[in-house]
């Protein structure tokens, strides 16, 4: 099973490459920054560059068949709406949510299927912050795009998964004081692989801390 997961050239995508290199087939991961590792294949992508939707049906057309694709590309902006520039907010819907929404679309438009589907989001998804409105409606957004395409039949499983902050340069230049108490990355990946056995169409997990712990939200 070949897969690809975008945004795994650091933090948790990285982690779970590490996780699904040597089940079977390839790991392709796609990111700006080549992470230099044995267990997975480097392509370089930017999200954040002009005309992503046909930069990404051009990457798309030159890979070889994906069976998983892992959606793990990231961009956060803390502030109220008033306080993000129109690049901030334009790097955010395009890093979270317009990649996703191309790259689903241009594997099914090339392949006609896909085995699996993976959709990393977070607790903002369902845990609306004053100083998150963007990240917010991206992270819903993709949880809520990724439980609709459950009822297309190309898709076979899908699997989205929400963690809380974990330690990873995610959260480089921002002030925290809960670093210490925050997930690690390497658990989060394990979890995650994981949650992928067994047969559903749709799953959607919680990865939880205080205590580290995984709640399935929904099953079907």
């Amino acid at each position: 099973m070949n897969t690809l997961i975008v945004g795994g050239s650091s933090g948790l995508g990285l982690a779970l490459a590490k996780e699904l290199a040597g089940t079977s087939g390839s790991v392709f991961i796609t990111g700006r920054k080549d992470p230099d590792v044995d267990f997975a294949e480097f392509k370089e992508l930017d999200l954040s560059q002009a005309d992503l939707a046909s930069k990404i049906k051009k990457f798309v057309n030159g890979l070889a068949a994906i069976d998983r694709l892992a959606y793990a590309a990231g961009f956060y902006q803390e502030g109220t709406l008033t306080d993000l520039s129109e690049r901030q907010i334009e790097d955010m819907l395009s890093v979270g949510g317009r990649g996703l929404i191309y790259f689903v679309k241009y594997l099914l438009e090339k392949q006609g299927s896909l085995s699996e589907l993976v959709t990393i989001t977070s607790t903002s998804q369902w845990t609306p912050r004053k100083l998150e409105p963007v990240y917010n409606f991206i992270k819903a957004g993709g949880g809520h795009l990724s439980n609709g395409l459950a009822e297309d039949g190309r898709i076979s499983k899908i699997l989205v998964a929400g963690p809380a902050g974990m330690r990873t340069g995610f959260w480089d230049g921002v002030k925290r004081d809960d670093m210490d108490k925050m997930l690690d990355k390497e658990w989060v990946a394990q979890r995650i692989v994981e949650a992928l056995k067994g047969d559903y169409r749709y799953k959607f997990i919680k990865l939880l801390r205080q205590p580290a712990r995984v709640e399935v939200a929904e099953k079907r």
